[in-house]
């Protein structure tokens, strides 16, 4: 029969989230917040007080960039080691430089090929559009959901501009409407999203390890016939 060692795993667990969101370069009250939680949770978890519902796990394990069993075995079994946030930003930044750093090249050639080309400076509005479709891709992968809103916000608006300058058209300030209607229906796409989310943690926190523990064990047929 396999043996139960509920405080040991607890422990474990502690250990290996402590050690995690430090690897990661978060404070308690970061990482709480990438999770929906508040930091006297994480606190908790990583004193062993009690311990996170699966979901919460799955969570924990794609920010640390491990897998759940990581998070529950001991130190020497640990295969992966967690990329640190500040290298995501870094990599986030040079992303967002690339796409600047394109756009400088191509100016360069235009006024180096085609001297007379006037609107040779829209590469650089162009390029603003094209910076916010990196950022919602990186923000989606590693950063809050706030910077993923404030990355589809100015995708939105960045298209209007670029679409106001390149199409010297009557009326065109209009688009400006449009965009103002979308950002609408983003803001409350983020909260509906947002809200369920917050529900669904919210339930979970009812239906905890710690409040489950205080129900009395029902005794199992196995157990009543050994006992006979």
């Amino acid at each position: 029969m396999i043996q139960r060692d509920d405080e040991k795993i607890k422990k474990t667990l502690a250990a290996n989230l402590a050690y995690y969101r430090k690897e990661c370069g978060l404070t308690q009250d970061e990482l709480a917040e990438q999770i929906y939680y508040s930091g006297k949770s994480v606190s908790k978890w990583e004193r062993g007080d009690g311990v996170p519902d699966i979901c919460v796990l799955v969570l924990l394990a794609d920010i640390f960039d491990v897998t759940v069993n990581d998070l529950i075995a001991e130190k020497h079994k640990r295969r992966r080691r967690a990329q640190p946030q500040f290298e995501r930003n870094i990599i986030t930044l040079m992303s967002l430089a690339l796409v600047w750093l394109i756009a400088a090249v191509t100016f360069f050639f235009l006024k180096i090929t085609a001297p007379n080309l006037e609107r040779a400076w829209l590469v650089f509005i162009i390029a603003i559009p094209v910076m916010f479709i990196v950022a919602i891709v990186l923000t989606a992968l590693w950063h809050s959901p706030i910077l993923h809103f404030a990355s589809i916000s100015g995708l939105v608006w960045s298209l209007a501009l670029t679409l106001h300058l390149l199409f010297r058209i009557e009326n065109m300030f209009l688009i400006y409407v449009i965009a103002a209607v979308l950002q609408i229906i983003i803001v409350l796409w983020y909260l509906l999203v947002n809200t369920k989310l917050l529900s669904g943690l919210s339930a979970a926190w009812r239906l905890s390890p710690n409040k489950q523990k205080s129900k009395p064990a029902e005794p199992s047929a196995n157990n009543d016939a050994e006992q006979s």
